[in-house]
């Protein structure tokens, strides 16, 4: 049914496909939290018909890289040509677009929103690549992106910079930063100076820790509009005592801006989700990731979330998944923490998994 789909729309396709090999992924987390089920490894072939459910067969990557596998077979049998990544393909298949464009109009198919970004910093102004995301079933609006006038649109200095600006503010490896849209940083990249400095860091293949984390810090200061602050403790701190000033309920953490240790790792995986776009190798535990249990996790921060005196004051030792009021965390308003009984902050309904965001949002 795929191969014939392909067949009946876009003819002798090239096929990029992605690869799940066994081992650690930076997008570990976001492919845990998309699959939301989990199958046993399935010894099959052609001729089999599948028993369980597609969900549940998909969400074992054995299984998929499998079948990934012997959907290319069939593909090249019909004409198409098919390219297998050995991990996140994004890059692989911009880069196959831009060397096609070269020699035919090629339009780029597909729904993440990172090809976007990555045509838009990649391509070449003297060829012709169109994208086009895949049009939903009950949509009645197509959109198809001319990237020569696209690139033309942003100006040169967005395009170099774009991907700063997408991976800042939330991909599929790097977390969201709370009230902060994208059209923010793009606006900043055209009219804040100190703002487009930082880039320079980042695009530099080999730039320190330390210049990464500072220009991290600076990046973040310039979004909230205040260069004048000396850190993001300090603002934090300001944002807090006016919220407590003119609100009439708990301060929610996560509408305060990060702290300065929480953008130091944030700001170690934007640039090494930055370097992985430009195709340049680094080792994912050098730049804020560690690896638990085979599975690659982003380290939030290396402080607890509060001074242990006040940690003390609220905490559970629930052993029901803290689900309930009955939890004391989850009848502050608080969220389990590392000090609390039996979760431990981790192992319940009250703990929060890493926020990151879903590069198909628009």
């Amino acid at each position: 049914m795929y191969v014939q789909y392909v067949a009946n729309r876009y003819g002798k396709a090239t096929v990029v496909f992605d690869g799940y090999q066994n081992g650690p992924s930076t997008k570990d987390v976001t492919h845990q939290r998309r699959a939301g089920a989990y199958g046993p490894t399935v010894n099959f072939d052609s001729s089999m018909v599948a028993k369980l459910k597609k969900e549940e067969f998909l969400a074992n990557k054995e299984n998929k890289q499998k079948f990934i596998h012997l959907l290319g077979d069939k593909l090249q049998q019909s004409g198409c040509s098919t390219i297998h990544a050995k991990g996140d393909a994004d890059l692989l298949i911009v880069q196959t677009a831009i060397q096609s464009a070269k020699s035919i109009m090629t339009v780029l198919l597909g729904d993440d929103t990172d090809l976007l970004v990555l045509l838009c910093h990649h391509a070449e102004m003297n060829v012709n690549d169109l994208f086009k995301p895949e049009t939903k079933q009950r949509s009645k609006t197509r959109k198809i992106w001319n990237i020569k006038k696209t690139k033309t649109s942003l100006g040169a200095n967005v395009s170099a910079n774009i991907l700063l600006v997408h991976a800042i503010l939330g991909c599929d490896t790097t977390s969201r930063t709370h009230g902060i849209g994208k059209g923010v940083a793009l606006t900043k990249i055209r009219t804040d100076a100190l703002f487009r400095e930082q880039p320079n860091v980042c695009n530099h293949p080999g730039a320190s820790k330390d210049e990464v984390i500072m220009a991290g810090q600076k990046d973040l200061l310039c979004l909230y509009n205040c260069r004048s602050v000396e850190s993001l403790n300090s603002l934090r701190y300001t944002k807090f005592c006016q919220k407590v000033a003119t609100g009439t309920t708990f301060v929610q953490p996560e509408s305060l801006p990060p702290t300065s240790e929480a953008t130091a790792y944030h700001s170690l995986r934007v640039y090494f989700q930055i370097q992985q776009w430009k195709g340049v190798p680094l080792d994912p535990e050098d730049w804020g990731w560690k690896l638990m249990d085979g599975k690659l996790l982003p380290i939030t921060t290396d402080l607890p979330p509060a001074h242990e005196s006040l940690l003390e004051l609220v905490r559970c030792n629930c052993s029901a998944g803290c689900s309930t009021r009955r939890c004391t965390c989850r009848k502050h308003g608080l969220e389990c923490s590392t000090v609390c009984g039996v979760c431990k902050g981790q192992s319940c309904t009250n703990s929060a998994a890493p926020d990151l965001d879903d590069s198909n949002d628009d």
